[in-house]
């Protein structure tokens, strides 16, 4: 009896858990967090910012004072917002870019409707701010199972004269030498470009291009063979930190305009009743996701497959394309390609996993 109350008394917990988030949902009241981080190669600080209402009452502050690093799919700092707030409709933030010796802010509109059709119907929502090189920072929104690259804003270069007093350091020592302390933590790679005055700018604009692509799967022996993704069974990360974990079937089998995949799983089943879970991994190497390379390794994997991406869309002449699975006669192994009609490219480096679930379903 006593362990039945308890059940009870949790399902009414959670139903009254939900009825709240739903009621504060309809009023566009939502609880959401906000995350900071920087792209691993080129160091960033984050000195003020905040996230404003539509009457331009600061909602939330950012998290200042802590040097980002963790790369865009890793978390510095985080600030949880307890209480149910307004979608912001501003932004404001003012950053230092270490490699660059160069502060920037402003203030930016968001899109309330898209933030909020992003934050709709989940229990876990927030924004994940990346400065990145060149005046700009990346804007990530997130809910349960996804997170979409909302924009890349562009900021000013402001000038400061009392660099000591805005960095807030104590220590006895010149802007150049505070500057190389950090510097020499960061990549060699970067220190190079630091020390050439190249600091790369386009790699963030090219692994935030979206292709219009479409996911296909086939067995060598069976040209009739239609292997489609089940819904709900599956899900993918990008190579622009974006991820979607949702899998509506119709986002992987329709060509539209979507970010490089860096995995995709997915579960099939044979017109004879044959069930398997695949999931492909471009770009790894050796069993290891090149996600989670060291630095110089992934930056180089990571353009690699945005050139070759990039190189086949143009020799197609820029038209919708398939991310092509083909498996061996026995659906134990397969390859990868980039496909458009009878042109075929495979992709190097690429995992292939393929579990056979049909007696498991």
């Amino acid at each position: 009896m006593i362990v039945k109350l308890r059940i009870r008394l949790l399902l009414f917990l959670l139903l009254q858990f939900l009825s709240c988030d739903k009621l504060n949902n309809m009023n566009n009241q939502y609880r959401w967090n906000i995350e900071t981080t920087a792209d691993e190669g080129y160091h960033m600080e984050i000195l003020s910012g905040g996230f404003y209402d539509q009457k331009g009452e600061e909602i939330a502050g950012i998290q200042s004072d802590m040097r980002l690093q963790s790369g865009l799919l890793g978390d510095s700092g985080s600030i949880t917002v307890e209480n149910y707030r307004a979608i912001p409709s501003q932004m404001n933030l003012e950053w230092f870019s270490y490699a660059e010796d160069k502060f920037f802010k402003g203030k930016f509109q968001l899109d309330i409707e898209r933030i909020k059709s992003i934050f709709h119907n989940t229990a876990y929502q927030g924004f994940k701010i990346a400065p990145i090189p060149g005046g700009r920072f990346m804007l990530y929104a997130y809910a349960e199972g996804s997170t979409e690259l909302f924009r890349i804003y562009k900021g000013q270069e402001v000038q400061v004269t009392n660099f000591k007093e805005v960095m807030r350091y104590t220590v006895d020592e010149t802007r150049s030498e505070y500057l190389v302390d950090f510097r020499k933590s960061m990549p060699l790679q970067t220190q190079q470009e630091i020390a050439s005055k190249s600091i790369s700018l386009h790699i963030w604009d090219d692994i935030s291009i979206k292709y219009p692509w479409k996911y296909t799967v086939q067995a060598e022996g069976f040209d009739k063979l239609a292997i489609t993704m089940q819904k709900d069974e599956g899900g993918a990360n990008f190579i622009d930190a974006e991820e979607d974990w949702k899998a509506d079937v119709d986002y992987y089998t329709t060509s539209f305009p979507k970010p490089i995949p860096t995995e995709i799983d997915g579960k099939f089943e044979t017109p004879a009743g044959r069930a398997f879970t695949i999931r492909i991994y471009p770009g790894n190497s050796e069993d290891l996701e090149f996600r989670k390379f060291e630095y110089v390794p992934y930056r180089k994997r990571e353009q690699e497959l945005v050139k070759q991406f990039k190189d086949f869309y143009e020799k197609i002449g820029k038209q919708e394309f398939e991310i092509h699975l083909r498996m061996s006669e026995d659906f134990k192994t397969g390859k990868v390609y980039l496909k458009k009609g009878n042109i075929m490219e495979e992709i190097p480096n690429t995992d292939v996993l393929i579990f056979d679930t049909t007696f498991g379903k």
